[in-house]
């Protein structure tokens, strides 16, 4: 693969159009995009885990010191090869990448990669999704090709892309930049340049969990007010038998079986929880942090309707979570969310009287 030889961009006739910081906010942000994502992620490669070996389930043989070296090796070196694929492609640009580790705020450890050169937008974003998808595929080929060792596959891909949503969430706030803005990566942040004819935007986390909340709420509501729906559309077209998923598995959405006597449903909590979350996921990453001009006025003008938002959008999702626990422990979805939503509003509630 050849180098591309270009002479290092200066900064003459450009203005600093935005920043991201690393600041608590934007790590404990990026910590709760990861744990979604390694939920929504590791919905994604079971279900490709099983298509590949026709096995739902995963049998991890951990009685063997050398199964357990494989794993961590495994896992160590996915991480490792992460940094050097965006080193790579730092490289291919120009850069001369440079290696470390860090612990974030004394929260989040990490493994980064840095360099002094400057990036044009596209060559940025090459370089921050490249080890996401270099890793996926690679690992999804040796799993169809060698479905044997799938299950030591397995984890380091879902680790891989979990641990990238941070590069996707970037790209996207990158991608609102135009194509001709230069980038400076380090160590503790991004620094966005453009022409002085361009307007300045902010990159921020803000919004992330009302955002995600809406979704997953409207999201799980929806897919259960179409679950209960549906049967009466099945039974009066006479469908005799209906399932949305593989039939008998932990992919399984909704069955539907009709008889003489009546008919009969299965709603699978599990599964709908999953869709709603990669909904919900999708959704905040797409909109979360879309700079806006003269952003600080606006937020001082919004700031007590946004706080009350992502508190009726955290106290819901709160309720909804326990709601769902209650309903699988009673084999009764629909008591559980209703216990949910009665939570949720019990939280606000006692939210607001403690203000007032």
């Amino acid at each position: 693969m050849a180098l591309i030889k270009q002479q290092p961009f200066n900064l003459d006739g450009r203005k600093e159009l935005g920043k991201l910081e690393m600041t608590k906010e934007v790590v404990v942000t990026l910590m709760g995009m990861g744990t979604l994502a390694l939920f929504a992620f590791g919905f994604f490669f079971a279900a490709l885990y099983t298509l590949f070996t026709g096995e739902v389930g995963f049998n991890f043989d951990f009685t063997s010191g050398s199964t357990i070296l494989i794993s961590v090796a495994l896992i160590i070196g996915t991480f490792v090869l992460h940094e050097l694929i965006h080193g790579l492609f730092m490289s291919i640009y120009g850069g001369k990448p440079r290696y470390g580790a860090g612990i974030a705020h004394y929260i989040l450890p990490y493994l980064y990669t840095t360099t002094k050169t400057r990036f044009l937008r596209n060559q940025f974003i090459a370089i921050a999704i490249a080890p996401l998808v270099v890793i996926s595929l690679v690992g999804i080929g040796l799993m169809a090709a060698l479905p044997s060792i799938a299950h030591l596959i397995f984890i380091p891909l879902v680790l891989n892309a979990s641990g990238a949503v941070g590069d996707l969430w970037v790209t996207r706030n990158v991608l609102r930049y135009p194509k001709h803005v230069l980038l400076e990566d380090r160590k503790t942040g991004l620094i966005i340049y453009g022409k002085e004819t361009d307007k300045t935007m902010n990159i921020t986390t803000a919004g992330f969990g009302t955002r995600f909340s809406k979704v997953f709420i409207l999201c799980f509501f929806a897919v259960g007010i179409l679950m209960c729906i549906a049967p009466i559309a099945l039974d009066i077209l006479g469908v005799a038998s209906f399932t949305i998923g593989p039939a008998n598995s932990i992919y399984t959405i909704f069955e539907f079986h009709s008889s003489e006597a009546g008919f009969g449903i299965s709603l699978f909590p599990l599964s709908m929880l999953a869709i709603s979350v990669i909904a919900g996921l999708i959704y905040a990453i797409i909109m979360t942090g879309k700079p806006g001009v003269s952003a600080r006025e606006n937020h001082k003008k919004s700031d007590g309707k946004n706080h009350k938002n992502d508190f009726v959008g955290l106290s819901m999702g709160i309720g909804l979570a326990l709601g769902a626990g209650i309903g699988v422990a009673m084999d009764n979805i629909g008591a559980g969310m209703g216990v949910g939503i009665v939570l949720g509003v019990a939280i606000m509630e006692a939210k607001a009287k403690k203000v007032r």
